[in-house]
């Protein structure tokens, strides 16, 4: 019985870590995320490179001068199929908001910790 309770309360532990320490991850991470920064008016959008990676190509609308966006991570490259030529996609610097701005439409994807 002893044993079976000392079993019980090391797994609770090693649970509670396991938490505390993903959680700790998630921020570290998110705060990473959030430091990145993109502007770009799509020429050649996400789906036409082969990388896992985003990728896309294009112009800065505000500056009108070329500029290609690569992200080394997920979090844009679940947006790939969403993305075409003549979107708008904005990350701003010190958000964890990704959107696509289409001719008719805002598309908003927040990163969720």
């Amino acid at each position: 019985m002893k044993k079976k309770k000392g079993l019980i309360a090391s797994l609770v532990i090693v649970l509670i870590f396991y938490f505390f320490a993903s959680r700790s991850n998630k921020q570290s991470f998110a705060k990473e995320l959030s430091k990145e920064e993109c502007i770009l008016v799509v020429q050649v959008p996400p789906i036409a490179y082969t990388s896992v990676t985003f990728r896309a190509k294009g112009y800065n609308p505000i500056t009108n001068k070329p500029c290609e966006c690569n992200h080394h991570n997920r979090w844009w490259s679940s947006y790939k199929k969403e993305i075409d030529v003549g979107d708008t996609i904005v990350k701003k610097k010190g958000e964890l908001i990704f959107s696509i701005h289409k001719k008719d439409s805002i598309i908003i994807h927040k990163y969720k910790l």
